[in-house]
């Protein structure tokens, strides 16, 4: 992930936290948040910087990831595994769900509470419209559409882009063109490579270079030019995969993979530099290395004219509850003024003094009768 507003600087998710580079990726540090982390989002002007993480929730950082607060006042579910940033407000996927935000101090529920949602996309500002993605398996549907998020409209399915109710792992809205009204949509799923040009009312499926089948989770957008797409896939985890560009709104793809580490693309990621800069994520399953990469865009076209973005952000009314406990498991414990005593130990405890008791009196008793048998007559 690159800052927008400054290309030089990258972060990038691991399991083991978040790292970052201040030059373009020739050095690495980790971070203060170590916890395992799904995804990082950007604002649009690089000042803030969001992480996701599996267990702990939000955290934000205004410094580029030197520093990190955690922000998850309204949240429900600490299992964060989609952020889509906009100019009115910030989106997240989680394993309860969506939820949205105008300020990203404090979060809304906004529906699907009973899905997985994998990745999510802004695809219109005011109001607020969002493309949202699952990859649960056995389901009839994977992908869903709201036109104007927390309102009574709701969430609509969106077949044909999950053909078949196929797991989604990546959705993504590219920027409009000056004059136009809809973003271009993409969807990645366990069946390819699947786009939109009328906000997800129809899709089609988009064929790869070389006949590729492999399922597609990485999905990036030029920033200026919506002409210009990069897509990765991972196979699942197997043999197969790799990175691939189209620089005509994705009627044709081409091989752009040359140099990674392995042919598993996890994440991507286009920034607004001259020529254009292309990062990506790799996981080799051979060899189980993940790295980062980064390569320039030569042959990319330039910039076009884009329509402006704005927007007054959502209001979101948030309950002051504590949000629960980071862990998938419930545990249960009874208050208890005093020290706990584990229920064993406590049995243990009234057998011994039980036992001490009958000896006592059989003690006793036998006294007893030796003082009466010497006693005189």
């Amino acid at each position: 992930m690159g800052n927008p507003g400054n290309p030089q600087q990258l972060a990038v998710a691991t399991s083991e936290g978040v790292w970052t580079s201040s030059d373009d990726g020739q050095t690495w540090v980790q971070s203060p948040l170590h916890q395992f982390t799904w995804t990082l989002a950007y604002d649009a002007a690089g000042q803030v910087l969001y992480a996701g993480t599996s267990h702990d929730g939000v955290f934000r950082s205004s410094d580029a990831g030197q520093t990190w607060k955690q922000v998850n006042t309204g949240l429900r579910s600490l299992d964060i595994r989609a952020i889509s940033t906009g100019p009115t407000a910030v989106v997240l996927g989680t394993q309860e769900g969506v939820y949205v935000s105008g300020d990203g101090l404090a979060w809304e529920k906004a529906g699907l509470s009973n899905l997985s949602i994998s990745s999510v996309a802004i695809i219109s500002d005011t109001p607020l419209g969002v493309l949202a993605g699952s990859d649960q398996v056995a389901q009839h549907y994977n992908l869903y559409r709201s036109l104007s998020v927390g309102t009574s409209g709701g969430w609509q399915v969106v077949p044909g882009g999950d053909p078949g109710g196929a797991p989604v792992f990546s959705v993504a809205a590219g920027p409009v063109v000056k004059g136009g009204s809809q973003p271009p949509l993409l969807v990645g799923n366990l069946k390819g490579l699947y786009s939109s040009a009328d906000g997800g009312t129809t899709w089609q499926a988009l064929n790869l270079a070389g006949g590729a089948l492999w399922s597609v989770n990485a999905i990036s957008f030029d920033p200026n030019n919506p002409a210009v797409i990069y897509i990765g896939g991972d196979n699942g985890g197997s043999s197969g995969g790799g990175l691939q560009e189209s620089t005509n709104g994705g009627a044709n793809w081409a091989l752009f993979g040359q140099g990674l580490s392995g042919d598993g693309v996890t994440g991507l990621d286009a920034l607004s530099t001259t020529p254009l800069t292309v990062l990506a994520s790799v996981w080799n399953p051979r060899t189980r290395v993940g790295s980062a990469a980064r390569a320039l865009a030569t042959g990319a076209p330039g910039p076009v004219a884009l329509r402006t973005s704005s927007g007054t952000p959502i209001s979101v009314a948030v309950s002051p509850t504590a949000a629960p406990t980071p862990t998938p498991h419930r545990h249960h414990r009874k208050n208890s003024t005093g020290p706990f005593i584990p229920l064993p130990l406590l049995v243990l405890a009234i057998v011994v003094v039980v036992v001490l008791l009958v000896l006592l009196t059989v003690y006793r008793r036998h006294r007893r009768q030796r003082l009466d048998a010497e006693a005189p007559p």
